[in-house]
């Protein structure tokens, strides 16, 4: 594609409207609606956005809650191994009474499941439930830890290999007077806690309490989500999130599905988090459907006012521009006789039909002046200047009429070709003046002598002229180019270069009767080669009928 046609296809992109009339009168309806509707839709997205930034509150509230009883049960369990440490650091292990004190210390502690002493080895000597002496915890993580740390520590959330439930280890040295770390104490911390908050939480609809160790797993939950405790849910994106982060809050599909605007916070101590959910669509009930009733609404209204603006719009405007507009294609047609006034017109249109109509009458006075000066102007370039006959285009427009005419009558029709005998000499001789004023009195012979048989005497080109007289026969046509000669030869128009002394002509005649498909030119052929004759047989003569093949010998 082109520059200038690059350039135009922008132009016309840039100029086109982007809105149709209709589609405008749509908009203004629907701006003089929609700020109400949407006024109202607004509100109810800001009451919305408040109840769910008051669920944040809530479950953050709860969740910081539940991290806050954790840690003052760590706090008192810290407390209370530092106390059995010191106890028995200098009570051999196995004193046969160290079952039953330890049993004793835990009778009134709700969340601690039991107490154990193990050796450095890893073997537990002394517990609270005799089901765990002998067994070995020489292997887990918190016990190798509380021998390198020789400090308080607390494990991950675990499953117990005496009770077989969910739990944290809490565990302290044993240290004897020498300072030589004799034992460890261990104490189990039960999730009663967990449940506690549940409970709590449970007392308002679509509430979950979910507690996940550092790996990923759920190790409890709400009563309702209880059967997935155990499963590991590491490639979830809300477990993913609360790993990521001590503490934060997230709008997200729980671990059972259900939509939930959770907040968690890292358990102190441990690398777990707890999480509480709030059912998003229990949050949002009442408002959801008001905004749902909100957005039906202005749906309603829209399309009322859509369906108002596109049949209002067609008949009041879009109907009455048609119709201006096959006016004005009927002017763009040429009928300029179209009126747009003979239809009846709102009063915002009257004006515009008027003006079309005052055009109409303007193009036609114009059209009527312009058709008269194209028929001058036409006139003007089929005329030679100099002697005022037709020139070489008004003969070929004439000859091609009257040999269609001729053809369709079946009639003959002659030329004859003329030609000034020596005129270029008689123009180096006299000079061009002179050579127009001969130029000028032989046409005007011509035409004298054929004026009652010539539909048309021109100028063919230079000193040659062309004579077409239709419905004559090659005989009359030979008379009568015999007659011009001698009219040429009474002008006595001196030519000391001729071989008379005087300006003569020599002229080729035929006449034809058109056949089915002959062209024009063969007539103009056949009167040239006559013509040719004339002047190679010494000027001044008249050759009649010269047939191709004859020419050709000649």
């Amino acid at each position: 594609m082109s520059d200038v046609q690059i350039k135009s296809a922008n132009t016309s992109r840039r100029n086109s409207p982007i809105l149709s009339i209709r589609a405008r009168l749509i908009v203004v309806a629907l701006l003089a609606i929609a700020p109400l509707m949407f006024e109202r839709v607004r509100g109810l997205e800001k009451a919305r956005a408040e109840r769910a930034e008051l669920a944040h509150a809530q479950v953050v509230d709860l969740a910081r809650g539940g991290a806050e009883a954790q840690r003052e049960i760590v706090d008192s369990m810290r407390a209370l191994l530092q106390l059995v440490a010191r106890l028995y650091a200098r009570v051999p292990l196995d004193a046969p009474d160290c079952n039953q004190t330890l049993s004793g210390l835990t009778n009134n502690i709700p969340w601690l499941r039991g107490l154990d002493i193990a050796g450095t080895d890893g073997r537990i000597r002394c517990a609270t439930d005799p089901r765990g002496i002998g067994l070995n915890v020489s292997d887990r993580p918190y016990f190798q830890e509380a021998l390198r740390s020789r400090d308080f520590g607390l494990s991950d959330y675990l499953i117990s290999r005496v009770h077989q439930t969910p739990g944290l280890i809490a565990t302290f040295p044993v240290v004897n007077a020498n300072g030589a770390l004799t034992g460890i104490v261990l104490a189990s911390i039960n999730l009663q806690w967990i449940g506690n908050l549940a409970a709590s939480a449970a007392r308002r609809s679509g509430t979950t309490v979910l507690l996940v160790d550092g790996i990923g797993t759920l190790i409890a939950a709400s009563a309702d989500e209880a059967e997935l405790v155990g499963k590991s849910f590491a490639d979830r994106a809300l477990v993913r999130d609360m790993l990521a982060n001590d503490e934060g809050t997230i709008t997200i599909a729980g671990l059972d599905g259900v939509r939930r605007i959770f907040a968690y916070v890292r358990v102190p101590w441990t690398r777990a988090r707890l999480a509480v959910g709030l059912d998003e669509s229990v949050v949002h009930s009442g408002i959801d459907r008001e905004i749902s009733i909100a957005y039906l609404q202005l749906a309603l209204f829209g399309t009322l006012v859509l369906l108002a603006a596109w049949f209002g719009g067609e008949r009041l405007i879009l109907r009455p521009i048609r119709s201006l507009v096959r006016t004005a294609a009927r002017f763009g047609r040429g009928d300029l006789q179209a009126r747009a006034s003979k239809e009846s017109w709102i009063a915002e249109f009257e004006p515009l039909a008027a003006a079309f109509d005052d055009m109409a009458r303007k193009l036609a006075g114009r059209e009527e002046e312009l058709r008269i000066a194209n028929q001058h102007l036409e006139e003007l370039a089929s005329l030679d200047g100099l002697t005022g006959l037709a020139n070489r285009r008004g003969f070929d427009r004439r000859l091609e009429r009257e040999w269609r005419d001729a053809g369709e009558r079946r009639q003959p029709i002659a030329l004859m070709m003329i030609d000034i005998d020596y005129f270029k000499l008689f123009n180096d001789r006299y000079g061009h003046v002179r050579g127009d004023a001969c130029l000028h009195a032989v046409a005007e012979t011509l035409s004298l002598v054929t004026l009652e048989e010539a539909v048309l005497v021109a100028r063919y080109g230079g000193e040659e002229f062309a004579l077409l007289l239709p419905g004559l026969d090659i005989e009359r046509t030979a008379a009568l180019a015999e007659e011009a000669c001698r009219a040429v030869e009474d002008l006595l128009i001196a030519h000391s270069e001729s071989r008379r002394g005087y300006v003569t002509i020599s002229v080729g005649v035929e006449s034809l009767v058109p056949g089915k498909n002959q062209p024009a030119s063969d007539l103009v052929e056949a009167a040239d080669r006559a013509l040719y004759t004339a002047k190679s047989r010494g000027r001044n003569t008249v050759v009649a009928h010269i047939p191709a093949l004859l020419s050709a010998a000649s």
